[in-house]
């Protein structure tokens, strides 16, 4: 077991080199932005001050590594992280030490993790311990995004013969949910300029994988009543032009029901005003077939003892007087057939909406008596004490890009779930208990 206080010394150290950097995609400097190529450089510059060996592969993405034998054990996290967005009661881009917590834009997701696994191996290492297998941890730049990051190094470098990220919670994620990102979109050759009352724009979201927190109506109003908005955060009017700003609260995309969506706030609020048959048409379709995160409306909705529901998060929504785009992220379950929600999907649209698929990441499935899962178990309860069984979560994890591999920590079931949110934290009991699951995880599985 590590010793808490010089443990959590070096964890806390060097997380806060990480977590400093605001490695948020960028388009300024290929291939992911001078911010995300600084992370990745910083992280290899302390595998190289802790004595391990590194690569850079050319930006996209790198290691850090030790031990020996043919084999190949990997460790999958990303160095990219979302937007920091509004509502933070302390700096984002610092690691804020408070009452047992760790605070900062990335400490849950993924960079706090990431060092955990870090210092599991600079303690083994430091203790001597001389792998049979060699032990990688591989840092991503684009997981947030397009997964080009990842992708790209293993066109260059090999694959591990079994590995885990730790991009999720404890015990062992053995299924994660099919992944699906689709926009629906409404074109428009009316023309609404002579209209009493019309929107000229409408935006919110600005990921499929976060629950919007803010939208924003513009609308040309010519009428003498006033419209009101009650759910808006506030309302400017400008002559006839009228612009409603709406507020919600951020989450993870696969858990849509912890947030509040600012876009959904909007629409309803947008509800019973006399619009163009077009942009009202759109409003109702919206609020009826669009309301819940079941996908109960699109025909859609499904679960499976695995995996449990498939959610539906209406994650982006811009439009104008020429066209209305809606983006959604759909997690299905790991029984769920991909062709056949399709299918399902598609016979349930108006005909005035065009269906556009933008991404898909089938569902990954690995049974609890894999040799490798029984291992990650194993080194979970002994440190623990705990006796979970694994789960399947709606998540897309590096797991995916694995040959074979599983989702692994490093936060706790009741830990809160604060990834993609304002005040993002880590319990610091969280990190020190995975420093040591993840030391009997790779000591058990190399030696």
């Amino acid at each position: 077991m590590s010793n808490d206080y010089a443990t959590m010394n070096e964890f806390v150290k060097r997380l806060n080199r990480l977590i400093r950097i605001p490695s948020v995609y960028k388009e300024d400097e290929p291939p992911f932005g001078k911010d995300v190529r600084m992370a990745l450089h910083e992280l290899l510059e302390i595998g190289e001050e802790d004595g391990f060996t590194v690569k850079n592969v050319d930006d996209y993405a790198g290691h850090v590594e030790f031990g020996e034998g043919e084999e190949l054990f990997g460790i999958l996290a990303h160095l990219d992280v979302v937007p920091a967005g509004s509502g933070w009661s302390v700096p984002p881009f610092e690691l804020t030490e408070k009452d047992g917590k760790l605070f900062g834009r990335g400490v849950q997701d993924d960079k706090g993790p990431l060092m955990a696994a870090y210092i599991a191996m600079k303690e083994l290492k430091e203790e001597g311990f001389v792998p049979r297998k060699r032990v990688r941890l591989i840092a991503g730049t684009d997981e947030e995004r397009e997964w080009k990051g990842i992708d790209y190094y293993f066109t260059k470098e090999e694959m591990p013969e079994f590995g885990f990220t730790p991009d999720a919670v404890f015990p062992v994620i053995h299924a994660e949910k099919g992944l699906w990102d689709i926009h629906l979109v409404r074109d428009n050759s009316e023309d609404f300029t002579s209209e009493m009352t019309y929107i000229e724009t409408i935006s919110g979201g600005s990921r499929l994988n976060m629950v919007p927190e803010a939208a924003e109506v513009t609308i040309i109003h010519r009428g003498e009543k006033e419209l009101t908005f009650p759910e808006a955060e506030k309302v400017y009017r400008n002559g006839e032009k009228l612009t409603a700003v709406f507020a919600g609260s951020s989450a993870h995309g696969s858990t849509p029901d912890r947030g509040v969506n600012a876009i959904k706030k909007a629409l309803k609020s947008l509800a019973g005003v006399s619009f163009p048959a077009p942009q009202k048409e759109m409003i109702e379709w919206m609020n009826t077939y669009l309301s819940d995160s079941t996908g109960e409306g699109l025909a859609i909705d499904s679960k499976d003892e695995v995996s449990g529901a498939l959610t539906l998060n209406v994650g982006t929504l811009h439009g104008n007087e020429e066209k209305w785009e809606i983006g959604l992220n759909i997690r299905y379950p790991v029984t769920e057939s991909y062709a056949e929600l399709i299918n399902k999907m598609k016979d349930s649209l108006p005909g005035w909406l065009t269906f556009k698929e933008t991404d898909h990441m089938a569902s990954i499935y690995l049974p609890e008596d894999h040799a490798g899962i029984q291992t990650l178990m194993q080194a979970y309860r002994s440190v623990s004490g705990r006796k979970e069984t694994p789960e399947a979560i709606g998540g897309a994890t590096y797991a995916r890009v694995l040959k074979t591999g599983v989702a692994f920590g490093a936060v706790f079931p009741e830990s809160p779930d604060t990834a993609h949110q304002a005040d993002e934290m880590v319990l610091q009991e969280d990190m020190r208990k995975a420093i040591d699951i993840y030391k009997q995880a790779i000591f058990t599985w190399t030696r």
